[in-house]
């Protein structure tokens, strides 16, 4: 029976740079994939929240409304006249457009009013007005 010498064998070689390799594109892939699963909000705001509230299927225009009653569209900070102009603009390419109204719930709500005429005026027939779950 042959015995193989333990003391001549090599000692195991760890390859580091394949592993290192690897870290980085997991590291890469998930701060991709978290980038797109993020809520896009240009304001802080506090959402109202309502019993029966649905994440939408596709994506709309997304104004934001914050409590001082500045507005965003789409993460920009806007005028009133500003959001108008861009949304007539784009209703003239998709009349079918939708948009979603996210106000604060401390938004005075004249604000809130002013906006909603705005959309209106602009040609925007599908509206949406954002809110939480409420936790039960």
């Amino acid at each position: 029976m042959k015995f193989r010498n333990i003391r001549g064998m090599e000692a195991p070689s760890f390859m580091i740079i394949p592993m290192i390799d690897i870290i980085f594109f997991l590291l890469v892939f998930f701060m991709m994939n978290s980038l797109q699963t993020t809520t896009q909000r240009a304001l802080a705001v506090q959402l109202p929240q309502a019993a029966l509230a649905e994440v939408p299927s596709q994506l709309p225009v997304i104004i934001t409304i914050d409590s001082a009653g500045r507005i965003a569209l789409d993460a920009k900070l806007v005028s009133l006249e500003e959001a108008s102009l861009k949304l007539q603009a784009q209703t003239a390419a998709n009349p079918q457009l939708a948009v979603i109204l996210q106000a604060d719930k401390s938004t005075p709500h004249g604000q809130v009013v002013a906006v909603m005429d705005m959309l209106k005026s602009a040609g925007i027939k599908k509206l949406g007005i954002a809110a939480e779950k409420k936790a039960r």
